[in-house]
């Protein structure tokens, strides 16, 4: 899985998995993250980027089963979605 930055007008961290003939590009918003650790305090983005390696796991299985249409995704990778060219 990559992290491909953040976007600020959408308050989301775009992430992507898969190769080039079939990636997934996801959104997960900031609110996700924060409610599980502090954004704040100068070092946010390293923070998001922790938090989001520690669940690559869980958030690559929600980008396949957003991107398939089945699967049941639990709290909080509920809140991902998928980003539209």
């Amino acid at each position: 899985m990559d992290v491909l930055g953040r976007d600020s007008r959408l308050e989301a961290y775009r992430v992507a998995t898969g190769g080039p003939d079939a990636r997934i590009v996801g959104l997960i918003p900031d609110a996700v993250i924060s409610e599980h650790v502090p954004l704040t305090g100068g070092r946010g983005r390293q923070t998001a980027y922790d938090w989001i390696a520690r669940h690559s796991a869980e958030i690559e299985l929600t980008l396949r089963s957003l991107a398939s249409g089945h699967g049941k995704i639990l709290a909080p990778f509920d809140q991902v979605v998928l980003q539209e060219d």
